[in-house]
Parts: C-alpha cells; sequence; structure tokens
C-alpha cells in the first residue's frame, strides 16, 4: 500500500499553483489517510491511478486489485434524500462498492462486529467478502454508488431477514473451526 500522508498546511510536493500534489492521482484537498480498517471482514481497497491533465482513470482488474472475476458490475444513482439501500447478505457473492461519484455510508455486518464506512473518492473501494449483511445510505446529492459482484444476479444468494443471515453466518463460522 502507498505510504501516506497526515494533513498539513503545506502538503509536499504541492504544485506551485496549489491545485496539484507531487503525488500521482492526488489532490492537496487528497491528504487526508484513506478510510483504514479491516471492519467486520472488509477492507478498503486503494484502485490504481493514471493522471493526465485531460483527466485520470482508475481501473480494477479481477484477481489484481480484487479477489474475484468481475461477473457483474451496477449501479445506485437519484436515491432520495433520507433513503437507504441493501439491507441484505449473500451466500456466496463478494462485492466491491465505489463512490463513482458523490459520498455515501457504508454500515457492515459480520454477525458480531458492525463498521461505518464512509466512501467519497472513486478510487477507494470496500470490499465486501461473502456473507457479509450491509446497508447504505447517508447519499450526497447526485451520488452513484458503483458495485463490481463476483456472481450474476441470483435471488437464491440472498439473505433479506437479519436472523436468517445470522444462523447461515454461525453455521459458516462453525464450519470453519
Amino acid at each position: 500500500m502507498t505510504e501516506l500522508v497526515t494533513a498539513q498546511l503545506d502538503p509536499p510536493g504541492t504544485s506551485a499553483r496549489g491545485r496539484r500534489s507531487g503525488l500521482p492521482g492526488r489532490r492537496v484537498t487528497d491528504w487526508n489517510p484513506p478510510p483504514e480498517g479491516n471492519g467486520a471482514g472488509c477492507r478498503i481497497v486503494d484502485l490504481p491511478r493514471i493522471t493526465d491533465p485531460r483527466g485520470n482513470l482508475t481501473f480494477i482488474e479481477g484477481g489484481a486489485q480484487i479477489p474475484f472475476d468481475v461477473a457483474r458490475v451496477y449501479y445506485l444513482y437519484d436515491v432520495p434524500g433520507g433513503e437507504s439501500r441493501g439491507g441484505h447478505a449473500h451466500e456466496q457473492l463478494q462485492q466491491l462498492i465505489i463512490a463513482a461519484a458523490g459520498s455515501f455510508d457504508v454500515v457492515v455486518d459480520d454477525g458480531t462486529e458492525t463498521v461505518r464506512f464512509h466512501l467519497n473518492r472513486s478510487y477507494y473501494g470496500l470490499y465486501l467478502p461473502r456473507l457479509t449483511w450491509r446497508e447504505i445510505g447517508n447519499f450526497s446529492t447526485g451520488s452513484v454508488c458503483l458495485v463490481l459482484a463476483s456472481r450474476p444476479y441470483e435471488e437464491s444468494d440472498y439473505y433479506r431477514d437479519y436472523d436468517d443471515f445470522l444462523v447461515a453466518r454461525a453455521a459458516a463460522d462453525g464450519a470453519a473451526r
């Protein structure tokens, strides 16, 4: 992972015009460290960035930045204020969630630990392993939630009832021991 620099008044490497840092893909306003942690089995993935004066590019390759091949891509947009999405878990599916535009919170739960991640940069993704309950909310105006999934849509892969999820998670955790 890239070495991080904490916020300072004059970050090293700042361009003469003060708009760009010396690190590829970073704006001066991006000197806050990325969201940290491995909460509830989830982790932030720092995605590669290729900078260009005409606009930056970020890419994701299955098996490289994420531990699965991408079988499905979908996105959430125009979410009304105060609404939330998610509220389920998956038996087998793994996901990478990205704030392609704007910001939102993802609350993840592995049955024993609940953690909130705030996503607001298009070059950070949140990896969710299988059997992770998730709720997405606090959407900013104009936000776009991009999701890369390891499997095609299968209704039978969903746990939409939290108690059913807890039973499945306990069984999986017991089998892993």
